[in-house]
């Protein structure tokens, strides 16, 4: 059995958007078949393996890839502080399977295995622009809708978001994107399979030491993140 997410609701464009971290386990099998039925007759795929630490559920899959060469912790981990704990995640799913805009206090170094992947990048200057709720790491915001789409309610409530600068990236197979600590991001799968590798890791001590040495707001916000 493996951990997946199943609680979602559909966007504007159809897209299910997964909302919280995986809280049910099925049968590996079970969630291929589900993926499968979606690339054949298009059915609905309800679920999204995300966030799943391969250490822990697929621990022969997570020694693999740590003993590869090409292995992007082997090559660039040295740029960075300690990984986490838990090793390497994957993200699988289909469906243009869509995470809403959020912040993590990690380095993140993300490998696309198959399929693509399309996200909007928000640097920690944007933070006031796309609404922090909840316990300040998520985004009230709508993932990848211009505030042009935006009804006019939506206008009035989030009228900041027409001040954000988002980076819109692309990735493919065999690309590998550095995603820094503290930048808000979503995240959309494309509608065939599509599969990603994560490590996170702590701020490398150079850059930490920086972060707090800082006197203005900028660096006390990268430091307490940091320290998140």
């Amino acid at each position: 059995r493996v951990l997946v997410k199943s609680l979602s609701h559909l966007d504007q464009e159809g897209r299910p958007v997964f909302v919280s971290d995986p809280e049910l386990k099925l049968p590996l099998s079970a969630f291929l078949d589900k993926l499968e039925a979606h690339e054949s007759m298009g059915s609905k795929q309800p679920f999204y393996l995300g966030k799943v630490p391969l250490r822990k559920e697929l621990p022969e899959l997570a020694e693999d890839i740590e003993r590869a060469l090409a292995c992007p912790q082997r090559l660039y981990g040295s740029c960075f502080g300690d990984l986490v704990p838990t090793g390497v995640f994957t993200y699988f799913g289909c469906g243009r399977n869509t995470t809403p805009v959020h912040w993590d206090a990690h380095e993140n170094l993300l490998l696309c295995v198959c399929g693509t992947k399309r996200l909007l990048l928000y640097p920690p200057s944007d933070a006031r622009f796309v609404y922090p709720c909840n316990d300040f790491s998520r985004s009230a915001i709508l993932p990848f809708a211009r505030f042009e789409d935006y009804s006019p309610e939506l206008r009035g409530k989030f009228a900041l978001v027409r001040d954000a600068r988002p980076l819109e990236v692309h990735l493919s197979a065999g690309d590998l994107l550095y995603l820094p600590s503290s930048w808000w991001h979503c995240v959309e799968g494309s509608d065939e399979r599509n599969m990603i590798l994560n490590w996170w890791f702590a701020l490398h001590p150079d850059k930490r030491a920086l972060a707090f040495a800082g006197d203005g707001n900028r660096h006390g916000a990268l430091g307490a993140a940091a320290a998140a």
